[in-house]
């Protein structure tokens, strides 16, 4: 790192999600994914950088190589396992102090970047004592999340939680030179319902990786997943987690099981077997699992649980159609990775997947938690392979226009350069 400009060294904090985890569980998601790409790219345009995160697991080194100037930094906090991000708010004043400690108190970095509010605590508290630029990438926001639960379930007991998370989020916004917003509906959020600066604020999407995700011709994808050749398979790609809108996928296959010959649902995602097991991802896929019972389709829908990264293209293109049933979703890289895979996708009407897919042109939207909806558009896509056709060439034009990883990382390496003056 010593051969590299000095006012170039960034430290990113990513507490709840290790850009090197595992996907498909509930220490990781899109976020991940943000990160790390984020990461290799800015590194490529000279940036060094520093990415802090809780240390998890004993089976994670507490300090990993991410690229040649690059790190995955694992401090204390707490028990090292998995801990719900709700439970975070205690333990983060001494993962602050770890982080103290192994930069023995003096600051090499020139620029603090903050992801979720829990990194954003992190990013604030550095820029409040080293008098360091601070930016944030909020992936979420508290107000939308808690509005979002207090309307689709009716079990939510985390007001107080999620009161502490809006009030460190306003926190954050009051000290940041950028926010960076992953979509223009999440902008609008942050305006109306935080009273952010628009001038603070810079739309920057997620991206996908062309070279990663690749359409595989779908029978060859199903052999190699030893998938049925006539099933009609709906898929799901995610963390099993209550703002994901799985029941309602559940839901609609009932409805179509009796239309549509050899339906499925491959919901993909969860630690949920084995010793590793993650308690809330088993949770929520028990509950899952009841529901699959209680609609008379346990048979239909298959739980895969998480997978290697590396497979997720196979899954993508050997699905009939890719469905994201959302309550609550800032962003959806997801879309662009089923789109980059060339399968048709139906998604709620809500958050940031309201900018990737325009309704009727690249994709369907529905209304989120309505199976009868959900059930309305499968069927129109079911019935034409034309339309399916034209919203898949459609969204690959997309999602290579517009989601390129090297653009996205150019436009915050401008950021950057503004905001240091170099």
């Amino acid at each position: 790192m010593n051969n590299l400009n000095d006012t170039k060294k960034i430290a990113m904090f990513s507490i709840h999600s290790d850009p090197l985890a595992l996907l498909g569980s509930q220490e990781s998601g899109g976020q991940n994914i943000y990160v790390r790409h984020l990461i290799e790219k800015l590194e490529k345009l000279g940036w060094s950088i520093d990415v802090f995160t809780r240390w998890d697991s004993h089976h994670k080194k507490q300090l990993t190589h991410l690229g040649k100037h690059s790190r995955v930094i694992r401090l204390k906090g707490g028990p090292v396992h998995y801990i719900p991000k709700k439970d975070l708010f205690s333990i983060l004043p001494e993962i602050l102090n770890n982080f103290l400690i192994f930069i023995d108190f003096k600051n090499p970095y020139t620029l603090f970047h903050g992801h979720y509010w829990d990194g954003g605590w992190m990013a604030l508290q550095a820029h409040l004592k080293f008098s360091m630029p601070l930016i944030e990438n909020f992936h979420s926001l508290g107000m939308i999340r808690f509005d979002t639960k207090r309307r689709y379930f009716k079990n939510g007991n985390e007001q107080k939680i999620e009161e502490q998370r809006i009030t460190l989020e306003k926190d954050i916004i009051k000290n940041a030179s950028a926010i960076i917003s992953l979509s223009e509906i999440e902008k609008n959020d942050l305006i109306n319902l935080y009273g952010t600066p628009v001038e603070k604020i810079a739309v920057i999407p997620g991206g996908v990786d062309l070279k990663q995700f690749i359409n595989t011709p779908r029978d060859k994808a199903r052999e190699k997943l030893s998938f049925n050749k006539v099933d009609f398979i709906l898929l799901y790609v995610g963390r099993l987690e209550w703002r994901k809108g799985i029941g309602t996928l559940i839901s609609a296959v009932k409805l179509l099981k009796n239309e549509v010959p050899n339906i499925k649902a491959v919901i993909v995602g969860g630690r949920i077997v084995g010793k590793q097991k993650n308690a809330e991802d088993f949770k929520e896929h028990q509950r899952l699992l009841k529901k699959t019972e209680e609609e008379g389709v346990k048979e239909l829908i298959q739980f895969v649980g998480r997978i290697d990264n590396g497979r997720l293209p196979l899954f993508y293109s050997a699905a009939d159609i890719f469905v994201i049933p959302s309550y609550y979703e800032p962003f959806g890289l997801v879309a662009l990775e089923a789109s980059a895979c060339k399968v048709p996708i139906i998604a709620s009407r809500i958050g940031g997947l309201q900018n990737i897919i325009q309704d009727g042109e690249n994709g369907f939207l529905f209304e989120p938690r309505n199976p009868f909806n959900l059930k309305e558009k499968v069927l129109q896509l079911q019935k034409s392979k034309e339309l399916s056709k034209t919203f898949i060439e459609s969204a690959y034009r997309n999602v290579a226009t517009n989601y390129s990883w090297g653009d996205i990382a150019a436009k915050i390496n401008n950021i950057y350069k503004s905001i240091l003056k170099i």
